[in-house]
C-alpha cells in the first residue's frame, strides 16, 4: 500500500511540474536554404498566418492573411535571410535563418521569340507538335532532371504566339523545381520588349546571380544575321539580332556588347559564356567584339535550324572542369542532333576559349595569304547559308612566317563541328572571316563592316592586304 501511494505521489508531482514548463515546439519552416537565382519559395509543416522576411535589418516582404502551408514569392535574393513566422496554433512565433547556396551553373536563356520563330513544328525525336521555343524548354526540363550539379536555368520568353513569361528551372541537391511568372510579377512590363538594351540589362541585373563562383551562361535565342545593319538606324530587317516584331525593333552587336560590359563593370562579376542560338553569329570579326568580356564564345557561321540548340547538355558534365565541359557538351549535342535526328548538309558550331584566342589578334597584320585549296562558307541559295557575306575559315589563313594561323587558333577551340555540303571538315575551326568584295560604296554591307571594332583596329590591313587577297581570289 505504501508503495502504491509513493507511485501516485510521484505521478502527481510530474504532472504539476509539466504544467509549469513551456515546451518550445520546433519551427514549422521546412525550408532551411535556398538556391541563389531561384525565386524564394517557403514551405511549412504546420499552418502559418503571418510571415516577415528580412534581408539584414530591412523588411523586404510580408504576409498576413489566411492559413498557408507554402509561400511563393517573387524575391530573387543574394544573401542569407531571416524569416519571422506566426503559427496559426496559439499564435506561436519563430525566427529562422535561411542560408544561401550558390549554384554551380546559371543558364540565362534570353528568348526573343516575338517574331516568325514562334511557330509550331514536329519534334523529330518525340514527334510532339509544339512551338520551337517550348520544345527547347522541354529539352531543358528533361536534361535538368538528369543533372548531378546545382543548376539554375532562368528563361525570359518574349513570345509572339503566346503570352510572355519568365521561367525558373533548377536542380537543387537532386530535387527538381520549376516556377513560372508573368513578367509584371517580377517588375517587367507585361509585354516584354526583348529588342531593348533596357530589357536585356534588367534581365541580367535582376535575375542573374551575383557571386564569382557560379558559372554564368548568357544564351541569346532569336534570329541572327551576323554584323549586317551594324551601321544603320533603321527599325527592322527580315532577319536581325534579337528581332521583336511587336515593337518593330532589333539589337545590334554593339548593343549586346555594351550591355555585357555595363553589367560586368557594375557588379564586378562576369558573364562567363556567351552563346548565340541564332543564325550567322560567329565570325572572326564578331568574336573580336567580345574578346575582353567573356571567357567562352559559342555560335555558328551558318544559319541555324528553327529547332536551334539541342538543349540536352545539362547532365553528364565534368564537375572538375565544369566551364569547359559545358561548352564542349553544347557542341557535342548539336552535332548529334543535326547528324542523327535532323540531318543538315551544312552545319557549324564552335566553342572558343577567349583567353587562348586573344593571342592571335596581334598576328592579324601579319596575315598575307590563304591556302590555295579552300571551301567557303557560302551565302547562296541554300537554306543554310553564311550571312551577310561569303566567309573563309580562318584556319586557311597564312602568316608572313609561312605558318598557318591554325597553329594559334586550334588550341583555343574547345569543340567544333563543320559540315559543308555534306562533307565534314574537322580541320576547319568553325570561325569565318568576311571573304567577299564589298569594298565599294554601292555595297551596303561595306558601311556595316566599317562600324565594327575589328575594322577600326585593323583598317590598314583590311584596306590593303585583305582587300587585295579578296579581289585576286
Amino acid at each position: 500500500m505504501k508503495k502504491i501511494t509513493l507511485i501516485i505521489l510521484f505521478a502527481i508531482m510530474i504532472l504539476f511540474l509539466s504544467s509549469c514548463i513551456t515546451f518550445q515546439k520546433q519551427s514549422p519552416l521546412l525550408t532551411k536554404e535556398y538556391l541563389e537565382g531561384m525565386p524564394l519559395v517557403l514551405e511549412f509543416s504546420r499552418p502559418i498566418t503571418k510571415i516577415e522576411i528580412y534581408n539584414g535589418n530591412s523588411l523586404i516582404y510580408s504576409y498576413d492573411g489566411d492559413i498557408i502551408y507554402k509561400l511563393k514569392t517573387n524575391l530573387i535574393l543574394h544573401d542569407e535571410i531571416t524569416i519571422k513566422l506566426t503559427e496559426f496554433y496559439k499564435n506561436r512565433q519563430y525566427t529562422d535563418i535561411i542560408k544561401k547556396i550558390e549554384p554551380d551553373l546559371q543558364f540565362l536563356l534570353y528568348g526573343g521569340a516575338d517574331n516568325s520563330l514562334d511557330v509550331k513544328y514536329e519534334d523529330p525525336i518525340t514527334n510532339e507538335l509544339d512551338y520551337f521555343f517550348d520544345l527547347d524548354i522541354s529539352e531543358i526540363e528533361k536534361s535538368i532532371k538528369q543533372s548531378s550539379i546545382n543548376t539554375v536555368v532562368t528563361v525570359l520568353g518574349d513570345r509572339y504566339a503566346k503570352r510572355d513569361e519568365i521561367i525558373f528551372i533548377s536542380n537543387f541537391n537532386g530535387q527538381y523545381f520549376e516556377y513560372r511568372y508573368v513578367p509584371e510579377e517580377l517588375q517587367f512590363d507585361s509585354e516584354l520588349s526583348s529588342a531593348s538594351t533596357k530589357t536585356i540589362f534588367k534581365f541580367l541585373e535582376k535575375l542573374a546571380v551575383k557571386n564569382e563562383n557560379t558559372i554564368k551562361i548568357l544564351d541569346l535565342w532569336d534570329h541572327g544575321n551576323g554584323w549586317a545593319w551594324e551601321s544603320k538606324g533603321i527599325k527592322i530587317q527580315p532577319k536581325a539580332i534579337i528581332q521583336d516584331d511587336t515593337t518593330n525593333s532589333y539589337l545590334k552587336i554593339k548593343d549586346i556588347k555594351s550591355v555585357i560590359s555595363e553589367y560586368n563593370n557594375k557588379y564586378n562579376v562576369k558573364i562567363n559564356i556567351l552563346a548565340f542560338d541564332a543564325c550567322n553569329m560567329t565570325s572572326f570579326e564578331i568574336i573580336y567584339e567580345f574578346k575582353d568580356l567573356v571567357d567562352y564564345f559559342i555560335g555558328s557561321v551558318y544559319s541555324i535550324a528553327g529547332f536551334g540548340f539541342y538543349y540536352d547538355f545539362f547532365h553528364d558534365l565534368d564537375i572538375n572542369n565544369l566551364e569547359k565541359s559545358f561548352v564542349s557538351n553544347i557542341i557535342k549535342k548539336y552535332k548529334y542532333y543535326y547528324t542523327e535526328e535532323f540531318y543538315l548538309d551544312r552545319l557549324s558550331l564552335v566553342g572558343v576559349d577567349m583567353k587562348k584566342i586573344n593571342i592571335i589578334w596581334n598576328k592579324v597584320d601579319n596575315i598575307i595569304n590563304t591556302e590555295s585549296n579552300y571551301n567557303l562558307y557560302k551565302n547562296d541559295g541554300n537554306n543554310y547559308v553564311s550571312e551577310p557575306t561569303d566567309m573563309l575559315d580562318i584556319n586557311s589563313l597564312i602568316l608572313n612566317t609561312g605558318e598557318f594561323l591554325s597553329n594559334y587558333v586550334n588550341p583555343a577551340i574547345v569543340n567544333s563541328v563543320v559540315r559543308i555540303d555534306g562533307v565534314d571538315y574537322p580541320q576547319y575551326s568553325g570561325i569565318g572571316i568576311m571573304f567577299e568584295d564589298i569594298f565599294n560604296l554601292s555595297n551596303s554591307y561595306y558601311e556595316d563592316y566599317k562600324a565594327l571594332s575589328f575594322y577600326n583596329d585593323f583598317q590598314s590591313w583590311i584596306e590593303t592586304t585583305w582587300k587585295n587577297i579578296i579581289k585576286n581570289k
